[in-house]
């Protein structure tokens, strides 16, 4: 397992298991890092998700694992302690879902100090559900108990029915892109003062930050308009429907007094010119296409038109005439769509004996390659130069 990339030579040793830390540490891997995994007695919960590769592995958590060293360590073996300090002793990161009470039961105390004494050039990512200070500072929490108190299950279902969770895991995710965020800035002020600093995050602090633009929208309780603020009170968004599935699309933007053209040329394409007669249009089509105050209100009869067609003509008219839209795609719909496969977004990594599909690097640099990695660590290997079991 070849080493290269912007983060070549840089040590990373990561004790977390979930989404968040092994998420961020494995993009860390794919920059060039070498990531050392420690795992404790059953090791990350996450190995026993299904669904599973050919050779029994978790799929769940080899995406999360791929490209990383690995370190079997059991809570009963006296070296342990001394094995996982004296690993971190050699690390430029450290990655870790431990609390201060857990850090200093595996014998790694203070190491999420203002600066690890014993490791002044140590840059520490503590993630956490709720963050290293307050209340709820040591209190478990999950993706769903984020999702709940930062509001974001309210973007989903109905105001007059029950909250419902979004189904990606947005708080690990997040947490774990910003975590890489925050670890790049913390190596290039190393460069500078020489010196580490600990990083604290939170599952809810993530989601928070992500809520910029509802925020803004809600700073104003009197009122209730514009899709940031009414999007988690309206339905759930299913698409207009055509002759074989539904699609999503919107024409906008004012310009002169009847705003631009595309809105008028699309329906007269698609044969609804009865609609540029019909004083519930506007003429540019911003207030009943995507989400505009009057979508939902015209919606049936946009779709009149449209069941006449197949998904992909609506989509290719739209487009023509300057307005955006695609259609819901499944997964095997989204794997063979054109600019997916433009984008490079999936690569064959080995996993164990097979090449599988991974997720590339989202990022393209225009003088820098990332190539990720395969393979991840099997937690009852024995002793090899990439896997060890003390």
């Amino acid at each position: 397992m070849s080493e290269s990339g912007p983060l070549k030579g840089i040590q990373v040793i990561e004790l977390a298991q979930g989404v968040a830390g092994p998420m961020a540490a494995c993009r860390l891997a794919d920059l060039g890092a070498t990531v050392t995994k420690i795992e404790f007695d059953e090791g990350d919960w996450t190995r026993n998700c299904a669904p599973f590769l050919k050779d029994g592995m978790s799929n769940v958590f080899f995406s999360l694992n791929r490209g990383k060293k690995s370190v079997w360590l059991k809570s009963s073996n006296s070296n342990a302690h001394k094995t996982l300090k004296d690993l971190i002793l050699q690390a430029d990161i450290f990655v870790t879902d431990m609390t201060t009470q857990q850090c200093r039961d595996k014998g790694i105390d203070r190491v999420d100090s203002k600066v690890c004494a014993w490791h002044p050039q140590l840059v520490v990512a503590q993630l956490s559900a709720y963050g290293k200070h307050g209340p709820l500072s040591n209190r478990a929490g999950s993706e769903l108990t984020s999702q709940a108190m930062a509001g974001y299950t309210r973007y989903v279902g109905q105001g007059s029915e029950a909250s419902i969770r979004l189904g990606a895991d947005v708080a690990g995710c997040s947490t774990a892109i910003f975590t890489v965020q925050a670890i790049l800035a913390a190596l290039l002020e190393r460069n500078k003062s020489h010196q580490g600093q600990r990083i604290d995050l939170s599952l809810l602090n993530s989601l928070l930050s992500m809520k910029t633009v509802h925020l803004a929208a809600q700073s104003d309780p009197d009122t209730f308009e514009g899709p940031r603020v009414g999007g988690a009170y309206d339905p759930p968004e299913r698409g207009w429907a055509t002759k074989d599935k539904p699609i999503t699309f919107a024409f906008g933007g004012a310009v002169g007094a009847e705003g631009r053209a595309g809105w008028t040329d699309f329906v007269k394409d698609l044969n609804m010119s009865h609609m540029l007669d019909d004083p519930r249009y506007d003429k540019n089509g911003r207030l009943t296409t995507g989400l505009g105050p009057l979508a939902r209100t015209l919606k049936s009869e946009y779709e009149k038109g449209f069941k006449q067609h197949p998904s992909d003509h609506v989509v290719v008219k739209v487009r023509e005439h300057g307005g955006f839209a695609s259609a819901y795609l499944n997964h095997s719909e989204l794997m063979k769509e054109p600019q997916v496969k433009a984008m490079d977004v999936m690569q064959k990594v080995k996993a164990g004996s097979a090449m599988v599909d991974a997720l590339n690097f989202p990022a393209k640099f225009s003088n820098m390659s990332v190539q990720i990695k395969g393979d991840a660590p099997q937690l009852v290997e024995q002793v090899t130069h990439t896997n060890k079991t003390i």
